[in-house]
């Protein structure tokens, strides 16, 4: 259940509380897309896209260099900082958009962030402005966002409203993001959400209409290629 042509006149948002298959479904998108002819750039603070996702390259990132990213790749900022994960994600939609800006690109970028909620509470603020335009002009550039959160709380409106395309797994009981989710789809579908879905079912939102699936459990057959060692940043 994902409609690429939506995927390029919009962004893409998988929400959900922990361990119920949310980064797995981005995976498994993130396959599609590259079977598609897509670009995929996967940036992963916290570890896991190593050992589950099938794109076949990575970059350890120590600092906040960027190795021109020519073919799909994860960048694993689990190493830096919080704040140097900020300000990473900022210099890679800067660097993005610069190198469409004066071309006609032929081929679709997907920017796959996780826990996009470091980088999209408040996309509107100085530090945000690079990703701000990557989401609401990038498809001009066929340039298109990804966002992987626990709850649309935690996350900024104008993202979600720049998203026809949602993925809504289980919905953790914490109060402000059922009043956030309730306020979007009402309590019969919030109470879904929080009761009534298990591992691996979500409430999948295209352009307003709600239905329930199961997406299945995504199993990589290879394992991503390091491009840069390891090391402990002091």
């Amino acid at each position: 259940m994902f409609n690429v042509e939506e995927a390029q006149r919009s962004n893409v948002l998988i929400s959900g509380t922990n361990g119920i298959g949310k980064s797995l479904w981005a995976m498994s998108l993130a396959s599609k897309l590259q079977r598609l002819g897509w670009k995929v750039i996967a940036v992963d603070n916290v570890g896991i896209w190593k050992d589950k996702s099938d794109i076949k390259t990575i970059q350890f990132v120590v600092d906040n260099k960027i190795k021109t990213p020519t073919e799909s790749i994860i960048y694993d900022i689990s190493f830096l900082k919080i704040q140097q994960q900020r300000k990473f994600v900022e210099a890679l939609a800067h660097y993005l958009w610069q190198s469409r800006v004066n071309v006609e690109p032929n081929q679709w970028v997907m920017l796959i962030l996780e826990e996009a909620q470091l980088y999209m509470r408040n996309v509107r603020g100085k530090e945000s402005q690079e990703l701000l335009r990557i989401m609401t002009a990038g498809r001009n550039r066929k340039i298109r966002c990804t966002a992987i959160v626990p709850d649309l709380a935690i996350l900024d409106s104008v993202f979600i409203r720049l998203t026809l395309q949602r993925y809504h797994f289980k919905l953790a009981i914490e109060e402000n993001g059922k009043r956030k989710f309730r306020n979007y789809y009402g309590k019969d579908f919030c109470r879904i959400a929080t009761e009534g879905l298990d591992v691996g079912d979500c409430l999948y939102v295209l352009n307003e209409r709600i239905q329930i699936i199961h997406v299945p459990e995504f199993r990589a057959t290879i394992r991503p290629t390091p491009i840069w060692q390891k090391r402990v940043i002091p």
